[in-house]
């Protein structure tokens, strides 16, 4: 705040202005962070059952690879992976929370799996397939957490600076001005109440 100050009932009336819209703004602010803060918490709640869901996924993919991988070993399992040309596909489109844009996943185009593999690594590449869609929307999860959070802190922050030094420096300013206003309005008061005590007594001389 870097106005030079002047002491009118003008300068007052507009820092007082500026006041009410510098306080509108802590508000807004304040609501968003609000908001922001119970997203996040959603999104963590999100997160936690896609992950449980995804390591259980993977957990119980590996047992299967395991039993396959001894049933019929890597070069056979290698020869069959080497089936499938096409590759797994995802659109990713900005999305905005509360003016904050995250990356949300519009689809996702898993390669189909359907006389690609012999029978027996059927079951296990269709698991995998779609775990992989687990994985993405946890991916998906994890960056609109990260993206949310930055923003949180910036408008923490910007909530916390008007709190303790904008909003009370002009207060300050204000409270000042309007001293100096009252004071200056006192000794007005008080010259005129003199002269009018000066008026009456040379009235009453000249009678």
């Amino acid at each position: 705040m870097s106005t030079t100050i002047r002491y009118t009932k003008g300068f007052l009336l507009d820092f007082k202005r500026r006041l009410g819209f510098i306080e509108s703004a802590h508000d807004l602010l304040e609501v968003k962070r609000d908001h922001l803060m119970r997203e996040i918490k959603e999104n963590l709640e999100k997160l936690k059952r896609v992950r449980k869901k995804v390591v259980e996924e993977v957990m119980e993919i590996n047992r299967n690879f395991a039993l396959l991988h001894a049933a019929y070993g890597s070069s056979e399992i290698k020869t069959a992976a080497a089936f499938l040309e096409e590759k797994a596909r995802v659109t990713v489109i900005p999305r905005s929370i509360l003016g904050v844009v995250v990356p949300l996943v519009k689809e996702i185009n898993t390669p189909s799996l359907k006389t690609k593999y012999p029978l027996y690594i059927t079951p296990l590449a269709e698991k995998i397939s779609n775990v992989l869609s687990d994985l993405v929307r946890l991916a998906e999860l994890e960056a609109e957490i990260e993206f949310i959070l930055e923003d949180l802190r910036t408008t923490s922050t910007r909530v916390n600076a008007l709190e303790r030094v904008v909003i009370p420096r002009y207060k300050m300013v204000i409270k000042r001005i309007q001293d100096v206003l009252d004071h200056e309005m006192l000794q007005e008061f008080m010259r005129i109440k003199l002269v009018k005590r000066m008026l009456s007594r040379r009235g009453g001389a000249w009678t």
